[in-house]
């Protein structure tokens, strides 16, 4: 079996400095390669969709591969890691539940010279040290597109909007960098009003139950913006049951919902017209990780954060996207 030493050269107050950091284990060129991947394990249409494309993608290169489901606890996650690095795979993919918290499973894989990924979302460390890159959406971004797509519905004879979040679950570097760039944007227009922030938990069931509450509590609102497909799905579900309206046209009084994701369920809400528009957060990119496991083996550069980019689904494209629901 061939093994691979990586050194590493960084810049140090603009010198260059050679580093032989964690990761610089032997790793197998062979087909008897080996990957993990320790996934959230949250119970919703993302993380199974993502786990099968990685599967896929890895049985296309010759890996073999293993996947683990932390089922959103992060305890759990880090005994899976634990049990993961004593197997010593070749790379770690790291699908952290929790910014802060999953911070240990890097500790555990560094210490243990596995190689780690960072896939989905954010993550205390340090690229080059605890981790060699993330990969993963721009979810800043994301939180503005969805602040402007509000913003946009209701054009500028809208004195105020009122804005409901139904956010992800807290701590995780999705619904930090949501509910961040969707304040930002917020600001910048000016008369958009956060009325209210409950949580959805990227779930159906915990969002429609929020929403209730909203709603039985007096607040008025003309917009939702959801963290996930699933929590608008959960929206839709409180405001049929109260018979309110929703949809693409403000004027006759519907409620605007917008969200992020690119579910089946989402799909159809946006082609039916009582959801106004998704923006994308695909589940489409095994080949980037795979690019990245693969450039890295060769000693290649790579940038500390490589973006997955997402799209704008609305009425006028989502025939187009419809085979890509997940």
């Amino acid at each position: 079996m061939k093994k691979l030493h990586i050194a590493i050269l960084l810049l140090a107050g603009g010198v260059p400095v050679c580093a032989a950091l964690y990761f610089n284990e032997s790793t197998s060129l062979e087909t008897d390669r080996t990957v993990a991947y320790s996934s959230v394990g949250d119970p919703n249409p993302w993380f199974l969709a993502f786990s099968a494309e990685l599967e896929k993608e890895a049985g296309n290169r010759g890996y073999s591969f293993r996947v683990t489901h932390a089922q959103a606890k992060i305890e759990k996650q880090i005994a899976d890691v634990e049990d993961i690095v004593a197997q010593k795979p070749d790379y770690l993919i790291l699908g952290p539940i929790d910014r802060e918290g999953s911070a240990s499973a890097l500790r555990i894989a560094k210490e243990a010279g596995v190689p780690v990924i960072v896939v989905n979302r954010d993550i205390r460390g340090e690229a080059g040290v605890d981790y060699v890159t993330k990969i993963y959406s721009d979810f800043e971004w994301i939180g503005e597109k969805m602040a402007e797509a509000v913003h946009d519905a209701f054009g500028p004879g809208k004195e105020i909007i009122r804005v409901v979040e139904l956010h992800g679950t807290p701590g995780g570097g999705n619904t930090i960098g949501m509910s961040k760039g969707l304040r930002r944007k917020m600001a910048e227009y000016g008369k958009m009003k956060l009325v209210a922030s409950q949580l959805g938990d990227f779930n159906r069931a915990v969002a429609m139950n929020s929403m209730q509450n909203i709603i039985q509590s007096g607040v008025e609102f003309d917009a939702i913006v959801c963290h996930f497909d699933e929590e608008a799905m959960g929206a839709i579900q409180a405001l049929r049951a109260t018979g309110r309206k929703m949809g693409n046209d403000p004027t006759k009084g519907e409620i605007i919902i917008v969200g992020n994701g690119g579910t089946t369920d989402g799909l159809k809400a946006v082609k039916a017209g009582y959801y106004h528009k998704i923006i994308s957060v695909t589940p489409y990119y095994a080949n980037q990780v795979f690019d990245a496991i693969e450039a890295y083996a060769k000693g290649e550069k790579l940038e500390p954060y490589i973006r997955v980019d997402d799209i704008v689904i609305d009425r006028s494209n989502v025939d187009e996207h419809m085979a890509t629901g997940f």
